[in-house]
């Protein structure tokens, strides 16, 4: 794994925190002195950690090109080291955090690149860096005009109830959309966060008296969660996610599971939010006929699901449980083809009857769309995850 370490002011960790983070999902090995442990040589941590490295960053600012003692040490180091290496070799790579004056020896030795809008082509340095090193590194999956990279992590707290949390999600970078992919990387973090949040609620209902029995002192009951955000359509200016929930509580007599969807168009290299209603030229006569294609759909798939058709009294109830508003309509993903509408369970029927999905070919709906829509996007891009089943959505997988 390519060792990076990352030369700064202490004045100026918090700027580069998130650069640490973005360089770990990428998959390789960065190291920063928050990393000392109490009672650790703290000079000769550093020291191990440096000179351990495959390669040094330098985030310059106005704090850290005026300051003396370790930064400027180490970047003389650093540049010393870079007579050992092969020519062409990638040693040191100098970021300009903030723009400062560029010191003479750092900028008659190599290229500086200019944070955050050049991000990408560090990331390209770091992987020929472990390229000219033999370091076999995830290139992750290119899908449209970025490489996207699947994250794994688990969070657990033992209480009683304690939490389990296992969370899959993709991260993305860009050479064309830089600015895009960091949107999508914060929005996909904040995701990440709020299901840790929740379950994180459970610290605040401690019952040692209700629950020290059920499992023993080495099994002590959780709240599970597994939480996957999952690419279903991506180009470079139309983008379709769904959150998929399932879990039990340790208390719950059976498990949940739950969709949540998010989609995007992309203009001037930047996010913007797409709703349902974006779609037609007129919003309130398509909300009537969607509607009532989405109850036919649902009370066919009531007769092949309980293997009779719906009563009277079940048609009604059909239609008390998708009003016609576009609120109904929240979760939803695109495809090429068409449209995919999520109903999780409780929206018609107990929790036995199970969620509901309902698919809308365009061509269902092609007199209602607007002339120029989003639709024409969606098929134009390329689809990530194979056909999402009622039960459980396939999880996309990288190469």
């Amino acid at each position: 794994m390519l060792k990076i370490f990352l030369n700064h002011a202490s004045e100026d960790r918090a700027l580069v925190m998130p650069y640490f983070d973005r360089i770990k999902a990428l998959g390789y090995d960065p190291w920063i002195d928050r990393e000392l442990l109490p009672g650790q040589d703290w000079n000769e941590e550093i020291q191990r950690a440096f000179h351990s490295s495959d390669v040094v960053l330098f985030f310059m600012s106005p704090r850290s090109v005026k300051k003396r003692g370790y930064v400027q040490k180490e970047i003389y180091d650093a540049l010393e080291r870079l007579k050992f290496l092969a020519p062409g070799d990638i040693g040191a790579i100098p970021l300009l955090l903030e723009e400062c004056e560029v010191p003479i020896h750092v900028a008659r030795s190599l290229q500086f690149s200019r944070l955050p809008n050049e991000w990408h082509k560090v990331v390209s340095a770091l992987s020929l860096a472990a390229s000219q090193r033999s370091i076999a590194v995830n290139h992750g999956k290119e899908i449209a005009p970025f490489q996207v990279y699947l994250r794994e992590e688990a969070h657990v707290w033992d209480g009683y109830p304690g939490f389990n949390v296992e969370i899959r999600h993709p991260h993305f970078e860009s050479a064309t959309f830089p600015n895009t992919a960091i949107e999508l990387n914060e929005f996909i973090l904040s995701l990440k966060l709020a299901h840790l949040l929740d379950a994180r609620r459970v610290k605040e209902k401690q019952d040692l008296e209700r629950f020290s029995g059920w499992g023993g002192d080495d099994n002590a009951p959780s709240d599970f969660l597994d939480v996957s955000v999952e690419p279903i359509l991506v180009s470079d200016s139309i983008l379709s996610f769904i959150t998929f929930e399932a879990g039990c509580y340790a208390f719950a007599a059976h498990g949940f599971h739950d969709y949540t969807t998010h989609n995007f168009t992309v203009k001037d290299d930047s996010l913007i939010k797409l709703m349902l209603e974006d779609f037609f030229s007129d919003p309130y006569k398509a909300c009537e006929i969607f509607t009532s294609i989405c109850r036919e759909k649902i009370a066919t798939e009531w007769t092949s699901r309980f293997e009779e058709s719906p009563s009277l009294d079940q048609l009604k109830e059909i239609d008390s449980s998708f009003p016609c508003n576009w609120s109904t309509f929240s979760r939803f993903s695109l495809n090429k083809n068409g449209i995919t509408i999520y109903f999780p369970p409780y929206t018609l029927g107990g929790y036995v009857a199970g969620s509901w999905i309902v698919d809308v070919h365009f061509d269902e709906i092609s007199a209602l769309l607007k002339m120029s829509g989003p639709h024409l996007l969606a098929e134009n891009a390329a689809e990530i995850s194979p056909p999402i089943s009622s039960a459980k959505p396939t999880r996309w997988e990288l190469e």
